[in-house]
């Protein structure tokens, strides 16, 4: 049962993994999820229906067996599509606010030794994370800018003050 659930979970984190991340993040979820949605429902679909038609056994153990592993397939399959994904959906927002993984520790950094310096990234991670570094140093190339313009004024401000003085 472990196995059809965490088979249900790479599906879908692979399909949302998939889109393109310049995508808005409810867009990427919403495409991610009518790829991987299909493949989900039917083998769970199918999963189901298998172990319903071996509780037709006349060996209670089997009835019994069947009858649980059928039900469990039904809870997993909503455990998925519900629960499952909004945790899929709360990280797919720490992503696109570019929050790193691990409370911010200095390991989950996508260029760490520990990360394998980003060699096993997908380019559309790669590509993300690139984009988020660019952004990073033109906000702080505007900071720096912005912090020089507003220096002038109070230079000149001082210096208009010091010729009236004389």
């Amino acid at each position: 049962m472990l196995g059809i659930g965490v088979d249900d979970m790479f599906v879908i984190c692979n399909a949302i993994d998939q889109q393109p991340y310049h995508l808005p993040q409810r867009e990427r979820i919403r495409k991610g999820m009518m790829h991987a949605g299909p493949s989900v429902t039917i083998t769970s679909l199918t999963d189901c229906v298998a172990f319903f038609i071996g509780a037709r056994s006349s060996i209670v153990a089997i009835q019994a067996f069947c009858v649980f592993a059928g039900v469990t397939v039904i809870m997993l399959y909503l455990t998925q599509v519900t629960i499952f994904l909004c945790f899929v959906v709360w990280d797919s927002r720490r992503v696109s606010c570019r929050f790193h993984e691990c409370c911010y520790l200095c390991f989950c950094k996508e260029d760490s030794v520990i990360f394998c310096k980003g060699k096993f990234m997908t380019p559309n991670q790669r590509a993300f994370f690139e984009m988020g570094k660019r952004k990073q140093d033109a906000s702080e190339h505007e900071k720096s800018t912005n912090a020089d313009k507003n220096e002038k004024p109070v230079d000149d401000v001082t210096n208009q003050n010091a010729v009236s003085s004389d």
